[in-house]
C-alpha cells in the first residue's frame, strides 16, 4: 500500500486487513484461523452485517466502567439491552442462551468490517445509518490462532477494569467502555464489549490533530497481500521523515513501547500486551511525528505491584497473578514482554530496518537495554532467560509457560 493514496480512514481498515503478510512466523499456531471465508478478514467481503437482539433485564446483564463515551447509548433502549452477535457463531450447536436468541426481538444489523484478529469488528453504521465509529468484540467459541475466542463475563469484566484503570494513569488508549452478557451465570455466560475508536491521550499536545493516521503496528513491517512488491509502511515512513532508520525505529517504536510498558506495569500492575496487534501507531503524513496507542484489556494483573501503589481496593474476576493466574509473575512479564513485544513485534522491526537499510539490530538492542534500564528502575520484574508458551494447544483455554533459555535481546 502507497500512503497517500486511501484517506486515514480508509488506511486504517485496509492496513487492518491487508497489511499482515508475513507477520504470523512467529508460532506454529499463529496463522489459524477458524472462520469461514465469508468473514476471514484478509479473504471475505468488504463488510457483512452482523445480527443484533434485543435483551430485556432478566436476560442477561449490562456491564460498564463509568468512562464517558458516546457507545453506551447505541446498546441500551431504556431497559433493554442490544446484543450483536458473529453471524457464525449463531450455527454453534452448544451455544448458551441460544433458545433465548430465537425468541427474543431481533435489533437493527451492524454494518461492520473485520479487524486482523477476526471476531473484533469495525462499526460502521447500524441498520444503514451511520454511527459513531468504533469496535465490537465478540464471542467466538472457535480458535484463532493459539486460543479458543470466547468471551465471557469474567473476562468482560476484566477488559472494563484494566481500560478504567490505564485511563485513570493516561495511558495512551482505545478504551473497552460497555458492554453485555446473555444468561446469568457469573462464569458462562458470553457477550461482547464496545470499544472507542478515537483514543484517550493525556499526552496529546498541540501537534496532536496532524497525527491523522493509525494503523497496527503489525501493518509498518508487514506486507500488503494485494502488493506485496510495494515497500512496507515503515520503510515509506522513514523516507518521507528524512531520518536515520535506526533513530527513527528507536525513537518512534522501541523506546516509546518500552516505556508505555514499564509505566503503565508500575503504576496499575497491569502487564499491557504491546505485540503487532494491540499496538497502535498513530502518525503525521510526513512520518516526523507519532505516538502509540493500545487496545485490549485482556492482561495479566499483579496485585503484588498493585500493594507497592497503594492500590488495595476490588481487583478483577480473572488474569490475577497468584489467584488464578498460578504461574511465577517474572515468567509472566517475561512471556509478555520479551516474547509478545519483543519476539513477536520488535525482532520483525529490527529484519527489517537490516534487510532495507542496512541497520545493525544490535543497535536497537542496546537502545532497548538502555531504556528498560531508566523506564523500569528495578531488576526483580523479569527472568534472566525468555519464557514462553510450551509448544502445543491446551483444552479450554489453558497454557502453559517454559524457560526458553534464551537470553532476552530487548532489554
Amino acid at each position: 500500500m502507497r500512503l497517500g493514496n486511501r484517506g486515514p480512514g480508509a488506511t486504517w481498515r485496509y492496513a487492518e486487513r491487508y497489511l499482515g503478510a508475513g507477520t504470523r512466523t512467529y508460532s506454529r499456531f499463529a496463522a489459524d484461523l477458524e472462520i469461514s471465508p465469508t468473514y476471514h478478514p484478509q479473504h471475505g467481503a468488504p463488510s457483512f452485517a452482523v445480527p443484533t437482539f434485543w435483551l430485556e433485564p432478566h436476560h442477561g446483564a449490562w456491564l460498564c466502567n463509568g468512562l464517558a463515551s458516546p457507545l453506551p447509548a447505541l446498546y441500551r433502549d431504556g431497559a433493554l439491552l442490544l446484543l450483536p452477535v458473529h453471524p457464525e457463531v449463531l450455527d454453534t450447536p452448544d451455544l448458551p442462551g441460544r433458545e433465548v436468541l430465537r425468541h427474543v426481538r431481533r435489533g437493527p444489523p451492524l454494518q461492520v468490517e473485520p479487524s486482523a484478529n477476526a471476531r473484533t469488528v469495525f462499526v460502521r453504521g447500524m441498520d444503514g445509518r451511520e454511527v459513531v465509529p468504533h469496535f465490537v468484540k465478540l464471542h467466538y467459541p472457535k480458535r484463532l490462532s493459539r486460543f479458543t475466542r470466547r468471551l465471557r463475563r469474567p473476562i468482560i469484566e476484566l477488559q472494563l477494569w484494566v481500560a478504567a484503570e490505564l485511563a485513570r494513569v493516561g495511558a495512551p488508549l482505545l478504551p473497552e467502555v460497555a458492554g453485555a452478557v446473555l444468561g446469568h451465570d457469573p462464569v458462562q455466560a458470553w457477550g461482547f464489549l464496545a470499544r472507542d475508536a478515537r483514543a484517550l491521550d493525556s499526552h496529546d499536545g498541540a501537534d496532536s490533530d496532524e497525527l491523522t493516521y493509525t494503523v497496527p503496528l503489525f501493518a509498518l513491517y508487514g506486507r500488503d497481500v494485494h502488493a506485496p512488491d510495494d515497500p512496507t509502511l515503515l520503510e515509506q515512513l522513514i523516507v518521507r521523515s528524512g531520518q536515520d532508520a535506526g533513530t527513527w525505529a528507536s525513537r518512534h517504536l522501541v523506546e516509546p513501547m518500552i516505556r508505555l510498558w514499564c509505566d503503565v506495569l508500575l503504576r496499575t500492575g497491569c502487564a499491557i500486551e504491546l505485540h503487532g496487534q494491540n499496538t497502535l501507531l498513530r502518525f503525521a503524513a510526513d512520518g516526523r511525528r507519532s505516538r502509540l496507542a493500545y487496545r485490549d484489556c485482556a492482561v495479566y494483573v499483579d496485585p503484588a505491584l498493585r500493594a507497592e501503589q497503594g492500590l488495595t481496593g476490588p481487583l478483577p474476576p480473572r488474569n490475577v497473578i497468584s489467584r488464578d493466574i498460578r504461574k511465577p509473575r517474572a515468567q509472566v512479564f517475561s512471556l509478555v514482554y520479551d516474547s509478545f513485544m519483543g519476539s513477536h513485534t520488535l525482532d520483525y522491526v529490527a529484519r527489517l530496518v537490516q534487510d532495507r537499510f542496512g541497520v545493525d539490530p544490535a543497535v536497537l538492542h542496546r537502545h532497548a537495554t538502555d531504556v528498560f534500564a531508566d523506564a523500569a528502575g528495578r531488576d526483580d520484574l523479569l527472568p534472566s532467560t525468555v519464557a514462553y508458551y510450551d509448544n502445543q494447544l491446551h483444552d479450554d483455554g489453558g497454557w502453559e509457560v517454559v524457560d526458553t533459555g534464551i537470553a532476552p535481546r530487548w532489554r
